[in-house]
């Protein structure tokens, strides 16, 4: 962790200090095919279920048995000051010298370590990421299959009826060689769906307008009293890193590769992905924990403690509690499509940087995704600690290959 902190300022000041020295100010116009296009992919590959469930997971692993947890919500803004500016380096830097992250770490540390780096990426991704993805469209259809068919399904059918059907639509998908099209199809419909979404979360705010005080004195207090500050201050640290890196995929290089098709100007590109990674922090962050803590302390039945599904369900009788039927609906289809559409989005990184022929990519792909889908259903916990332990692999290796960059290579690329 202090090495990731330091590696990040450093990065930023260099960034900074010779971000006219590489690039020139873009003087073209703005293009909005090409701005769709970078940020379709990476609107779809971050927002979702997955960081709901990572900030409702957080919650629960800084509280004190299900009491408490809201101060997650300010660990994460100290996060977004250091890790959001390393968003637009990364992307920037990878542009100017137009090279993937694969192969900007292959040239700045070494092959092996680029190596490990893209397959830790690819299982974090195809297997931890979209383990997340998998649980929330379980919640999701479970609530609506009880609330208005009163079928409860059981963890066999889950498996039988949820995830098994999403493996072999996705497979299909892939192996037609569709993914791309789907991708910017679903990526649209993602878009839309953010503004409904925001729409939700306005009129709920606004109905519960009077609890906002209340709100920010219960994260403030919580925040104060986060354990002993020697034990409290590198965990509040440490869990507002992994979420930040978790919901936005700051400095695991993601946005970089999202940006792989350079169709923007570095700075642009640079921009868009920044942009993107705020959006989907704001949704994530201040939407979910608002929404859960509301419910927590003015509804019944919205509890911290259980499983994955369990939090997700709370977070949607909140939602349903203020806002209704309506409300609840969007949410569903929110979390249902960009799902789909996170999976999907997964097999794009597999394409970008793993150096197997098609059909073995094709195989790996579909067996991490069989894998996480089983788990979802049997031990999320494990598919959880797996995401927190390859997060900091990824980070920290894709941060060294910038720091190397900054340190012994970045005047090189002086504007002549």
């Amino acid at each position: 962790m202090p090495f990731i902190i330091i590696a990040t300022l450093y990065v930023n000041y260099k960034r900074k200090k010779f971000f006219n020295v590489i690039s020139k100010k873009d003087s073209t116009k703005i293009e909005f095919n090409k701005v769709k296009n970078a940020l379709s992919i990476s609107l779809s590959s971050k927002i979702g279920t997955g960081a709901v469930i990572g900030v409702l997971a957080a919650m629960r692993k800084t509280s004190q048995n299900g009491i408490g947890g809201e101060a997650v919500v300010l660990w994460v803004i100290i996060g977004m000051i250091l890790l959001i500016p390393l968003t637009y380096s990364e992307v920037f830097f990878t542009q100017v010298i137009n090279k993937t992250p694969r192969n900007f770490i292959e040239r700045y540390i070494n092959k092996k370590v680029a190596a490990i780096y893209a397959v830790s990426l690819v299982i974090l991704y195809s297997f931890g990421f979209t383990g997340f993805q998998m649980t929330g469209v379980q919640s999701v259809v479970k609530i609506f299959a009880k609330q208005n068919f009163n079928y409860n399904f059981t963890t066999k059918g889950r498996l039988i009826f949820i995830v098994i059907p999403i493996i072999v639509i996705v497979s299909s998908i892939v192996l037609t060689k569709s993914y791309k099209l789907f991708i910017n199809v679903l990526g649209s419909l993602v878009s839309l769906l953010i503004i409904l979404y925001v729409g939700f979360f306005l009129v709920f705010l606004f109905i519960t307008r009077s609890f906002i005080p209340e709100y920010l004195s219960i994260i403030w207090r919580d925040f104060l009293n986060f354990r002993a500050a020697a034990t409290g201050i590198p965990i509040g640290l440490i869990v507002g890193f992994q979420r930040i890196i978790q919901v936005s995929e700051t400095g695991l290089g993601t946005s970089a590769l999202a940006s792989s098709d350079m169709m923007n100007s570095p700075r642009r590109e640079a921009m868009l992905q920044t942009i993107a990674t705020i959006i989907t922090i704001c949704n994530a962050i201040i939407i979910t924990s608002y929404v859960f803590t509301y419910g927590r302390y003015n509804l019944n039945g919205v509890v911290l403690s259980g499983d994955g599904l369990d939090r997700i369900a709370s977070y949607l009788n909140s939602a349903y509690g203020v806002t209704g039927f309506l409300g609840q609906s969007i949410i569903i289809m929110f979390f249902l499509t960009c799902g789909f559409t996170t999976v999907l989005s997964s097999y794009h990184f597999i394409n970008t940087i793993i150096y197997f022929n098609e059909n073995k990519r094709i195989v790996f792909y579909v067996c991490l995704v069989t894998a996480s889908g089983i788990l979802s259903v049997s031990n999320f916990d494990m598919i959880f600690d797996a995401v927190d332990l390859l997060m900091f692999i990824v980070a920290t290796i894709n941060i060294t290959a910038l720091c190397i960059f900054v340190y012994k290579d970045i005047q090189n690329y002086k504007i002549k």
